[in-house]
C-alpha cells in the first residue's frame, strides 16, 4: 500500500513515517502543502493519504481532503482540535477516518486496516451495451478519444464504447489515471517511459502523443525524470 503524508509540522511528519514503517507500509512522500500533495496525485498512483487539518501555504487540509475524497482515495484526517465544526466536515465525506493527535502506532494501524477494508472491492468499468461486458480498471492500458467514439485499450483487446471521454471519467478513479492529451487518458502504473523531448509516452509497448500543456506541466514538476 502506497501512503502519502500531509503534514506541516516537520517533527511530527517524521514520527508518522517511522509509525508506518514499523507498521510495514510505504512511505511515497511527505509533503506540506496543498500544492505539493496536488503534484504527488497528479503523477503518482496513491493509495491512502494522511491528512493534517492545518497545512503551509493559502489552502488548508481541508481543502485537500476535498480533492482528495472527490478522486475516492481513502484518507484520515489528523487534527490538534476535536471540534465540532471540524466533525461537521468530516460526515460529508467517504473513506475517511478522523483521528485526533497524538495519534498512537496501534490507533493508524486498526484505522488503515478499517479504511483499507472499506476500499477493498475494486471499482470496475461496465461497458454500456447488451452484452455487458465488464472491464477491470486494473487491465485498462489507456483510453483514447476518436471522433464519436471512445477506445478502451487492455493487454488482450480493444473496446469500443459510444460515450463522450468526460463520462467515462466519472466512473473512474481519477487518481489512478494521468491525461495526456485531450484524445488520451493513460494508467500510471503501465507507464514505462516519458520521453519529454520528442512529447511521447509509452505504455506496455504502445507511443502515446503528449500535449504541449502536459509536456510543460511535466518539465515544471521534474517529473518526467522519474521516468
Amino acid at each position: 500500500m502506497k501512503i502519502l503524508i500531509a503534514e506541516d509540522d516537520l517533527i511530527y511528519a517524521v514520527q508518522l513515517e517511522a509509525m508506518l514503517s514499523d507498521l510495514g507500509y510505504e512511505i511515497i512522500g511527505c509533503v506540506n502543502t496543498y500544492q505539493k500533495a496536488y503534484d504527488f496525485l497528479y503523477a503518482s498512483h496513491v493509495d491512502l493519504m494522511l491528512i493534517d487539518v492545518v497545512l503551509m501555504g493559502s489552502k488548508n487540509g481541508l481543502e485537500l481532503a476535498d480533492l482528495v475524497s472527490s478522486r475516492n482515495i481513502p484518507f484520515i484526517l489528523i487534527t490538534a482540535y476535536d471540534t465540532p465544526q471540524i466533525y461537521e466536515q468530516v460526515s460529508k465525506w467517504n473513506n475517511v477516518l478522523y483521528l485526533v493527535k497524538p495519534v498512537h502506532i496501534h490507533t493508524l494501524d486498526s484505522s488503515i486496516r478499517i479504511l483499507t477494508k472499506q476500499s477493498e472491492i475494486e471499482p470496475q468499468f461496465i461497458r454500456g451495451t447488451t452484452r455487458s461486458e465488464i472491464i477491470s480498471i486494473n487491465e485498462i492500458l489507456y483510453i483514447e478519444v476518436d471522433r464519436n467514439y471512445t477506445f478502451v485499450q487492455t493487454a488482450k483487446r480493444r473496446y469500443a464504447f459510444k460515450k463522450s471521454l468526460s463520462l467515462i471519467k466519472q466512473q473512474l478513479p481519477l487518481d489512478r489515471f494521468l491525461e495526456i492529451h485531450r484524445s488520451f487518458l493513460v494508467n500510471k502504473k503501465f507507464i514505462t517511459k516519458i520521453d519529454l523531448e520528442k512529447s511521447l509516452v509509452y505504455v506496455e509497448g504502445y507511443m502515446l502523443p503528449m500535449s504541449r500543456r502536459v509536456k510543460h506541466d511535466l518539465i515544471a514538476k521534474g517529473i518526467g525524470k522519474k521516468f
